[in-house]
Formats: C-alpha cells, sequence, structure tokens
C-alpha cells in the first residue's frame, strides 16, 4: 500500500475533492473583492458535507496554496503552503484554475504552447526542428508515452532536500502519494509500546525520541496520536511545543518540538515538561487518568538543560534532572543523592529502557531510542519490549562491502524505500514500463530502466553508505529523500520548476544539426542521469557551483569514483583496481568500435553494467564517436570532449558496482568497525609508522621526538643542529568501539597501560594506509589528521610518561645515547 494517511485511512474521493476546492476558492474570492468571511465556518460547511476532521481539512487548503504558490499565484492567507499533495487534488485545483479567469491567469501545458511555436521537420524516420534554439516539437505519437514517466516523478520536488514540508505537525493527518520509510531501528516497536501503555493506563510511559532534524521523529509522533482526541484545537496555523490528546484510559503529553520554548525564562523546559507529569506522584497521588509523554529531543537541547541541571547539588534533583542526564549519557550511581532513582537500566547504542522511582515506589517506564545512531543503509535491528518495559535488541551491524549486492532489499529503510519508490512511480504508469515505448533521448526514463536491477540498486545504494563512512556522518530521511530524488530526476527541482521537466528534455533532444550540436545537448540531458546527478555532474565533469551548500552532494561530492580511478580488472573485490576496462575501452576505439561497447563487451552476462547501460547511453556514445569524426573539430575541443565522456563512463560503471573512490580505505574502516577490538593485520605497521615515524626507515631502528621543539614530529633523516630527543619503543595498538554511533577509538599505548586515544576515522586511515614499508606517505587530508597526531605525540612527553625514558643526543647523523635514571627522594 502506497498512499499513507494517518489519522484517516480513507482516500479523499471525487466528490470530496471538489467541496474542498469550491470552498478554498470562495475564500480566496472573498479576500480578492474584501469581503468578510469566515474560515471555520467554511471548513464546518465541509465537515459537514464530507465527514472529514477540521485538522484534515485545514491540511488540504494549505495543499491547494502549495499548488497555488508553484505557479507563483495568490493562495489564501493563514494557510501556509504545504506539500505532499496528492496528484487528484493538483489536478482538480488545476481545473478550478483553467475556468476561474478572474482569479489566475489561464493554465495550459506549456509542451503544447511549444509544439504551436516552431516547426517540424521530418526526415526519414527521424523528427527534429527548425535550426533556431529551443525546445523541440515532436509529434504526440513520440511524446504520449514519456509524458506519463515525467508526470509521475514530478512530485520528487517536494521531497528534494531542502523542499518544504521535512516535518511534521501531530495534529496534521500525513497524506502522501509517496511511501512511508521504514521507521529507524527500535522506533516502530517503541510507539507501538506507548499506544498499548496509553491504552491499558498504569503505569505511565514515558518515551524519548533522540536525534537530530530530518530523523522521523515527528512522523512517527503522527502515528503515535492517529485515532486519539486533540484536547485543544490549535486554529493558528504554526507549530507547537506541546499537544496534548484524550487516550481511552489515559493522556498523551506530546512534546513535538523540544527546541520550541514555551516562556522566555524557561532555561530547561524539558526537565520541566518532564516534571509536570510526574511531580503528582510526589504526594503519593495516584491519577484517575494517568498522563504519558512523548517527546521528541534533539541532542542540543540536552546539552542546553545538562547546563542548568548542574546548577543544582543532586539531592535536589527533579525526575527531569534524573532523566535528562541520563538520555545524556551522564552516569548516576556515584553521585545521586536526590529521591528520584532510574532501576533496572537496559541498553544498547540505539535503544534503552529504565524504572523510574521515587522513594523505591514505582513510578513510571521509561524508553528512549537514538533515532540516528544506526545507518539508514544498514539491516535494521530488531528489538524486543518485555512486559516490564525492558528491551532487548540485536546487535547492529555494518556490512563488509563486498557483501552488500547480497543484502535483503527490504533489510534496510533505504533499500526498502528505493523499492518502493520506483514501484510507485510506475504505477502512476497504468502499465508495466516495457510497454511504455518512447523514441527520445530520455535520461528519466534510463533511471527507472536500470534502477529495476537489484544489482545496480545496491550499486547506488553503496555509494551513498561509502560517502557516509568517509564524512562520519549519516544521512537522515531528508538527505535520503534527496539523494533518492537526485537518482531519478537528477539536479531538475534546483533547476526548473516540476511542469518544465518534460520541457526540458524535449528542448534539449539532439536533432541533428552537427555533432557538436547533438553532443551538447545531450550532455545537458545527462544531468538528469543518476551517474551525473548524485555527484552534481552535469555538463562539466566538475560539480556545479554551491554544491557545498547541498546536503547530498556535500556527502557525495568526496567519494566520486572520477577522483580515484586505480587501474586494475576488479570491480567485486574492494582490495584491487577497478578502473583499466575504462581506459582500455577508449584505447580500442581508436582503432575499433566504440567506448560503450568495449566497455560492455569486456563485462560478464550477468554483470551490473550491462544491466545499468540503457538507450540514453548508447546515444551519448554514438553522439561521441559522431563528434570526434567531424572536420570541425579542434584538437582541445577534442581533448575536452574526451575527457568529459571518460568521466561519465567511469562514473556509470563505478556507480553500478558500487565502487566509490577510496574504496580500499573505506573497506579497511569496515573491517577495523568489525574487528574491534583487534585491528586487521595489514593496517597495524601503517598505524605504527604513521604515529610513530623511525629515523631511518632502512634500519630497524626506532622512534625519536624532540623534546625542546615547538612541535612534536618525529626527527627523521640528519638534523640541522643538535636536538635532545627521547626515544619512543613500538606502541601498543587496540581499538574501541564505545563510542558514539560508529566511532572506533584507536588506543596507544605501553605496557599494558593505555597512554592516549584518537578516533581512527577514515582520515587516519587514509592518511596510515598511504605509508609504505616503514616509510610515511602524505595525502590531502594531512590538515585534518596532523593535529590529532599532534596531540598524541605530545601526550607521550608528559612528565608522567618520562620516569625511565630513554633520551638521545641527535647532531647530523650521530646519535649518542644519554642514560637518565629517576630516583624517588
Amino acid at each position: 500500500m502506497y498512499v499513507v494517511n494517518v489519522g484517516e485511512s480513507k482516500p479523499w474521493s471525487d466528490d470530496e475533492t471538489t467541496v474542498l476546492v469550491a470552498a478554498y476558492f470562495e475564500m480566496l474570492d472573498s479576500e480578492i473583492q474584501g469581503r468578510a468571511y469566515s474560515k471555520i465556518e467554511l471548513n464546518r460547511r465541509v465537515q459537514s458535507l464530507t465527514g472529514r476532521s477540521k485538522g484534515s481539512i485545514e491540511f488540504k487548503f494549505c495543499n491547494i496554496s502549495h499548488v497555488l504558490a508553484e505557479s507563483s499565484l495568490r493562495f489564501v492567507e493563514g494557510y501556509k503552503p504545504r506539500s505532499h499533495v496528492q496528484n487528484a487534488l493538483r489536478v482538480a485545483v488545476l481545473q478550478a484554475m483553467n475556468v476561474e479567469e478572474t482569479r489566475s491567469p489561464r493554465i495550459v501545458d506549456p509542451r503544447s504552447a511549444v509544439a504551436k511555436s516552431v516547426t517540424q521537420l521530418n526526415l526519414g524516420d527521424r523528427t527534429v526542428v527548425s535550426k533556431e534554439r529551443g525546445p523541440l516539437s515532436v509529434s504526440n505519437a513520440l511524446t504520449a508515452s514519456d509524458e506519463n514517466v515525467w508526470d509521475g516523478l514530478v512530485g520528487l520536488w517536494d521531497r528534494a532536500t531542502g523542499g518544504t514540508d521535512v516535518a511534521a505537525r501531530p495534529d496534521h493527518p500525513i497524506e502522501s502519494a509517496w511511501p512511508s520509510a521504514m521507521r529507524p531501528a527500535g522506533v516502530q516497536e517503541a510507539c507501538e509500546w506507548l499506544k498499548d501503555g496509553v491504552s491499558a493506563g498504569h503505569p505511565p510511559r514515558l518515551l524519548f525520541l533522540v536525534g537530530g532534524p530530518g530523523a522521523g521523529k515527528s512522523h512517527a509522533t503522527a502515528q503515535v496520536v492517529a485515532g486519539m482526541r486533540l484536547k485543544s484545537e490549535l486554529d493558528d496555523g504554526l507549530a507547537h511545543r506541546l499537544y496534548e490528546y484524550h487516550g481511552t484510559q489515559s493522556d498523551l503529553v506530546v512534546v513535538n518540538d523540544a527546541t520550541i520554548n514555551l516562556e522566555a525564562g524557561n532555561r530547561a523546559p524539558l526537565i520541566s515538561d518532564i516534571d509536570g507529569i510526574t511531580s503528582i506522584y510526589v504526594d503519593d497521588a495516584v491519577p484517575s487518568r494517568p498522563r504519558h509523554l512523548m517527546a521528541c529531543v534533539n541532542r542540543g537541547v540536552l546539552v542546553e538543560e545538562m547546563s542548568d541541571s548542574r546548577l543544582r547539588e543532586s539531592r535536589d534533583w527533579t525526575a527531569g534532572d534524573i532523566l535528562v542526564r541520563w538520555l545524556y549519557g551522564f552516569s548516576l550511581n556515584d553521585s545521586n543523592e536526590s529521591s528520584w532513582q532510574l532501576n533496572h537500566v537496559t541498553e544498547q547504542d540505539f535503544v534503552q529502557s529504565a524504572r523510574l522511582s521515587y522513594l523505591d515506589k514505582h513510578v513510571a517506564n521509561v524508553l528512549a531510542v537514538f533515532v540516528d545512531e544506526c545507518s539508514l543503509f544498514e539491516g535494521r535491528p530488531a528489538i524486543t519490549i518485555g512486559a516490564d518495559s525492558t528491551v532487548s535488541a540485536q546487535d547492529y551491524r555494518i556490512v563488509p562491502l563486498a557483501q552488500r549486492s547480497a543484502m535483503e532489499a527490504t533489510s534496510a529503510p533505504a533499500a526498502d524505500l528505493l523499492v518502493n519508490v520506483l514501484k510507485t512511480v510506475e504505477e502512476s504508469l497504468g502499465r508495466p514500463l516495457e510497454q511504455v515505448r518512447g523514441q527520445i533521448a530520455d535520461p528519466l526514463r534510463a533511471n527507472l530502466e536500470s534502477l529495476r536491477s537489484p544489482l545496480v540498486r545496491s550499486g547506488l545504494l553503496t555509494m551513498a553508505r561509502s560517502a557516509e563512512l568517509v564524512s562520519a556522518t549519516r544521512m537522515t530521511y531528508r538527505e535520503l529523500w534527496g539523494y533518492l530524488t537526485r537518482a531519478l530526476v537528477g539536479d531538475a527541482p534546483s533547476r526548473m520548476p516540476r511542469e518544465r521537466l518534460g520541457e526540458f528534455v524535449i528542448s534539449n533532444q539532439p536533432i541533428g544539426l552537427s555533432p557538436e550540436d547533438d553532443f551538447e545537448r545531450l550532455r545537458i540531458l545527462s544531468g538528469l542521469r543518476f551517474n551525473q546527478g548524485i555527484f552534481g555532474a552535469g555538463m562539466r565533469s566538475a560539480a556545479a557551483e554551491g554544491a557545498s551548500r547541498d546536503p547530498v552532494l556535500k556527502l557525495l561530492i568526496p567519494v566520486d569514483p572520477v577522483n580515484d580511478a586505480v587501474p586494475g580488472s576488479s570491480p567485486d573485490s574492494p582490495e584491487g583496481g577497478w578502473a583499466t576496462r575504462i581506459s582500455d575501452a577508449f584505447a580500442v576505439h581508436a582503432s575499433d568500435g566504440t567506448p560503450l561497447q568495449s566497455l560492455h563487451d569486456s563485462t560478464s552476462e550477468d554483470s551490473a553494467f550491462r544491466a545499468v547501460v540503457k538507450d540514453f547511453d548508447r546515444r551519448l556514445d554514438e553522439a561521441f564517436c559522431q563528434l570526434l569524426k567531424s572536420p570541425n573539430l579542434k584538437d582541445d575541443q577534442r581533448l575536452e570532449a574526451t575527457g568529459w565522456y571518460g568521466a561519465y563512463l567511469t562514473r556509470l560503471y563505478a556507480v553500478s558496482n558500487g565502487i566509490c573512490a577510496f574504496r580500499r580505505e573505506v573497506d579497511m574502516l569496515i573491517r577495523t568497525w568489525v574487528q574491534s577490538p583487534h585491528l586487521p593485520d595489514d593496517l597495524k605497521s601503517p598505524l605504527r609508522t604513521l604515529i610513530r615515524p623511525k629515523r631511518d626507515p632502512a634500519e630497524s631502528g626506532s622512534s625519536l621526538l624532540p623534546l625542546f621543539d615547538s612541535r612534536t614530529e618525529p626527527i627523521t633523516g640528519r638534523t640541522t643542529e643538535p636536538k635532545l630527543a627521547v626515544r619512543v619503543r613500538e606502541p601498543e595498538l587496540t581499538t574501541d568501539r564505545r563510542g558514539q554511533g560508529e566511532q572506533v577509538l584507536l588506543l596507544i599505548g605501553t605496557d599494558g597501560s593505555t597512554r592516549s586515544r584518537v578516533a581512527l576515522d577514515f582520515a587516519l586511515i587514509r592518511e596510515a594506509m598511504a605509508c609504505v614499508d616503514d616509510h610515511v606517505g602524505v595525502t590531502d587530508l594531512i590538515d585534518v589528521t596532523a593535529p590529532r597526531l599532534e596531540r598524541v605525540r605530545a601526550s607521550r612527553l608528559l612528565s608522567s610518561h618520562l620516569h625511565g625514558a630513554e633520551f638521545c643526543l641527535l647532531d647530523g647523523d650521530r646519535e649518542v645515547q644519554i642514560t637518565q635514571r629517576y630516583t624517588k627522594e
């Protein structure tokens, strides 16, 4: 099922939609004419005619405002545009706008207007236009089938990163033609646990969803309160901090956005919210209708509230103080003298449970889910919540790169969402994609056809997962929808209104004016192909300007495979190279065949590359070959075109196989996490070299740190002046995975004791793997790793670590050891 209606599961009928649209335009007419009218009365009228709730009608009114705003038309004041517009409502509004000449200009399909303004030329079986640059006029036979594909994709404008309505209010239903994504690990089970508690009554249940914006907290809240009655209707259209609902046996207080402060002077509103629920139990009272709590909390809120809570003595801590400290990760065992206590705590990385008590009397069951601890691209671990509210959960796993193609499609939220989005688009066609025949060069259709292959989908998702690991950042649902949008329509939402998508494809069709013109047009269209779109690469091989401001491109550009095309022929082995076939394809092209055909022939029948290549790619390949045969092509143009097309094929091959830039280092990062606390054998020596490089790698010498230099750079080679240094023994290296999320800490010690620790992330691993045979390597990440390595080495020079150390005097190539002994007084 792909239409999601929270609170009202039945879709709006055509008759109901007609009543709704008529009421909206009546309001708009009144505002334009300056007549007074009552929104409440009109809402009640629609309620009486449709049976819909007040909140659902208001949400639909906001949807209508969104359709009008898309065309830069006036909309009713007070109903701010909200996206997720169902197609039936959009059609109804556009039809109403066509007949309402006095209210808005007539809306026409821009492609039909274009078709009247250009001259159609027929050359054999090809349809072209006159030489003036502009939209291509094609016959209805060519456009009719493709229009369905475009219409099924324009809804992605609302889901592109930075689009409207990325969060939800619990008092409004969530209505969208797009499928809902699988909840983050633990959220679905926690929401069901809370709903069961509201139905049962005692004891109260307190649920905290902790994580950054865009992680699905508010959408989960809307699901919990579906079917419950809001205590007081909120008519101002604004998002509120608190919502109160009546359940069957008890009430529910929802903190939908803990960043909204109720009172300017209240420095700890979340603590106050919790105390408002639990304070009644201080007086031994047991309310007839218990109050439960569901709170959506960003991590920054916990930091702010902790600063206020620290001002109070532990004996004065309230229930709110205790719970905020627990959520923050603060230890309560040694310092808590309060009458409030947390007992029977159970925890995993992403879910924790506890029992809240006052003077040893059980008050409430507490559950916290950290919604962004698990990647949406990894398998979703299942959890079980027992009758006493204790929680057990499967371990969170990171799947190695070589095994990702075998992952079950429905096990990870991102994979499940991609499959269902593609199914939704195909269902909008009204027939299988194979039966929708088009005769134009269409990168959008190519995207849909390519992504029907499980191998290609796996490659696309692996690319995003690699980007997360490189950046040490996990995508939220906001970035995930932005990524899927780029995979289906490229950068179109940032370049054009949705109604111009089809016109853009038509206007850039190759029309046979010249090889140069045909190739240029296809290059423009290539920005919509997913291998280009996810990296922001359109006409140029580099990312578009402003990419650093796009959260998706900011993550993906560093893993663009053209940045690290390693020679070799092992697309399936993360430890091997993979790009030789591409360079060979261009070498073969110089004598016979085309680059695409040569690359195609070099792969196996069941390869991901053969599954990804579609008609658009073949047309681009043909246009490239025709361009190189053009007598008017200059040498610099030939080189530029070859470089661009080489990058296009590199991305197409790499993305379909899930090959990111620096794949070897990403794979090592995963292996390090999986094998913790033990380091992979082939990483130990490079890390030791990076941390403690030897003075002379050719000899079995040791590492020497200067005692009085401004920086603790290890001494290598000759010294230009005498230096006093301390000899550093080989460090003992282990790892610890107890850091936040997927962080791995490298523990550096001697004689069984840890001396220092540092984050073992992609940057440090890449620097280490650049070291070869005890020689230190350097990458472009040196500015990131140097300060951390400086702190690690400086810790070795602390006075507490110098007892019994060996000191040396260095002068040129000479090395004189000084024996220094420390004796106690």
